[in-house]
C-alpha cells in the first residue's frame, strides 16, 4: 500500500506536465481527429475515475478484460501526440510495469498483450492510415515524418520493453510474495517457540506451587500442636496470626495448581448443573449465615450436560464466593439454573455495588483483584476452566437492580473434540 501511495504522488506531479505537453501538440496541429480521439479518452478517464471511487476499497477494482482494454486509452493518447513518434511513447512503460507490480498476472499479461498488439496498429496507421499521425512541430527538417525503417525499429525496441516491463514487475511482485511468506514463516515460529516455553514455564511453575505445599502443610501442622500448649496472649496472638497466614499461602497456592489444572485432559460425565449448585451452596452455608446471606438455588428447565464435575464446580465455588463477598449482610444471593436443548446457563446474581467500569475490563486478566486479600486466579481459572468445557463466563450489570451478574454458558453436549486437544485441555508434560 505504501508502494501504491508513491505511484498515486508520482503521478499526481507528472499528470499536469503531461497534459501541457498534450495541449501544445494539439494547439500546434488542431487536426479534427486528433481533438475527436482526445475528447474521448478524457470522456472514457472521467467515467472510470467516478466508477472506480465509488468501489469498495478492499475488492478487485475491475476484471482482467477491462484492465487490458483501458490500456488502448494511453495508446489512442499518443496516436494523437505523434504514434511511434510521440514524445509521450517510453511513459508506455510504466503502466506495464505498474499492472505487472500490483495486479493479477491475468491482468499484467492482458495489459502487456494489449500494448505491444497497439504498438503495430499504430505502426500500420503510420504507414497505411488514410491521415497524417505526426503533429507538424514533430515532422523533420524536410517536413517529412520518418521512413519506414525507423518505425519499425522504434516498434521492435518498444515491444521488447514492454515485455521486459512486465516481466521484471511479474519478478519483483513474487520477491515481495517471497519475502512477506518468510516474515509469515519466521513469526509463526517464533509465536510457537513463546507458546513451547509457556507450557514449559506454567509446567515447572505448577511443579513448585505443588512441592511448596508439603512444607507448607507441616508447618500448618506444626502450628496447630503449637496452639493447643500456648496460653492466651501475646504468643497466642502471634501463633494465631502465622496460623492464618499459613491458611491463606495455602488457598494462594491451591488457586494456583487450580489455574494450571486445565491442562489435564478432562474426565467428561453426565450430570446435573443444578445439583453441583446446590452442592456448593451448601458447602457455603456456614460463610452465608455468619454474614447474614440468604443463598438460593432456582433450577428451570433440562439442567443435565456433559462435562467435568469437578473443574464446574470450581467455577461455581468461585462465582458464588465472589458474590458472597461483594453482597452486604441481609441480601440474598441467587444462583439461577437454566437448562436447555443445546446450552445451559447458571447464573450468579448478588445485590452489591456492581461492576466498577474500570475493573470491568480486566476482571479475568491473571494477578487483577479488587479484594484486599484477593490474588487475581479465581475468574481466570473460572473462564478458562469455561472456555475448556465449550462455554465461557461473562460479567454484567444484574440488570434489575444494584448488584452484578455472573453468567457461566455451558454445551450440554459438552467440548468438541477442538476443545479438548486445545490448550485448555493439554496433557501437561511433567506431573504434578
Amino acid at each position: 500500500m505504501r508502494l501504491r501511495q508513491r505511484f498515486a504522488a508520482a503521478r499526481a506531479v507528472s499528470t499536469p506536465i503531461l497534459l501541457a505537453l498534450v495541449g501544445w501538440l494539439l494547439l500546434s496541429d488542431p487536426a479534427p481527429w486528433r481533438l475527436v480521439v482526445t475528447g474521448f479518452v478524457a470522456v472514457v478517464v472521467t467515467t472510470l475515475t467516478i466508477r472506480v471511487r465509488r468501489l469498495p476499497p478492499d475488492g478487485d477494482l475491475l476484471p482482467e478484460w477491462q484492465v487490458g482494454s483501458m490500456m488502448s486509452l494511453p495508446q489512442l493518447v499518443l496516436l494523437a501526440t505523434g504514434g511511434l513518434v510521440s514524445p509521450l511513447l517510453p511513459l508506455l512503460v510504466a503502466p506495464t510495469f505498474i499492472t505487472a507490480l500490483f495486479e493479477r498476472p491475468r491482468a499484467a499479461r492482458a495489459v502487456a498483450s494489449v500494448a505491444v498488439a497497439s504498438l503495430w496498429v499504430t505502426l500500420a496507421l503510420h504507414l497505411l492510415g488514410p491521415v497524417e499521425v505526426v503533429p507538424k512541430p514533430l515532422l523533420g527538417d524536410d517536413g517529412r515524418p520518418p521512413g519506414a525503417a525507423v518505425l519499425v525499429t522504434i516498434a521492435l525496441a518498444m515491444s521488447a520493453g514492454l515485455v521486459a516491463a512486465n516481466i521484471m514487475g511479474t519478478k519483483s511482485r513474487e520477491a515481495f510474495d517471497e519475502q512477506l511468506d518468510q516474515v509469515l514463516r519466521a513469526r509463526d515460529d517464533a509465536l510457537n517457540g513463546i507458546r513451547e516455553r509457556m507450557r514449559e514455564l506454567t509446567s515447572l511453575s505448577g511443579e513448585l506451587a505443588h512441592e511448596l505445599k508439603n512444607p507448607l502443610a507441616s508447618v500448618k501442622g506444626l502450628a496447630a500442636l503449637l496452639a493447643k500448649d500456648v496460653n492466651e496472649g501475646k504468643p497466642g496472638e502471634r501463633l494465631g496470626v502465622l496460623r492464618r497466614e499459613v491458611d491463606r499461602m495455602q488457598s494462594v497456592l491451591d488457586e494456583f495448581l487450580n489455574f494450571s489444572r486445565p491442562l489435564v485432559p478432562l474426565a467428561i460425565k453426565l450430570v446435573s448443573l443444578g445439583k453441583l449448585a446446590r452442592e456448593v451452596a451448601d458447602l457455603h452455608e456456614g460463610i452465608a449465615r455468619e454474614r447474614k446471606i440468604d443463598v438460593r438455588v432456582d433450577v428451570v428447565g433440562t439442567d443435565d450436560l456433559h462435562c467435568d464435575p469437578r473443574k464446574i464446580e470450581q467455577v461455581l465455588v468461585n462465582l458464588l464466593q465472589n458474590a458472597l463477598d461483594a453482597a452486604p449482610a441481609g441480601t440474598r444471593v441467587e444462583v439461577r439454573i437454566r437448562g436447555g436443548r443445546e446450552r445451559v446457563t447458571a447464573e450468579v446474581l448478588d445485590a452489591g455495588s456492581g461492576l466498577d467500569p474500570v475493573a470491568a475490563r480486566r476482571v479475568f486478566e491473571v494477578g487483577f483483584t479488587t479484594k484486599e486479600r484477593g490474588n487475581g486466579l479465581g475468574l481466570a481459572l473460572s473462564r478458562t476452566l469455561a472456555r475448556a468445557h465449550g462455554g465461557d463466563v461473562e460479567l454484567s450489570h444484574r440488570g434489575d437492580g444494584p448488584g452484578c451478574r455472573a453468567s457461566l454458558e455451558l454445551p450440554t453436549g459438552g467440548p468438541d473434540r477442538s476443545a479438548l486437544e486445545g490448550e485448555g485441555a493439554r496433557p501437561r508434560e511433567a506431573s504434578a
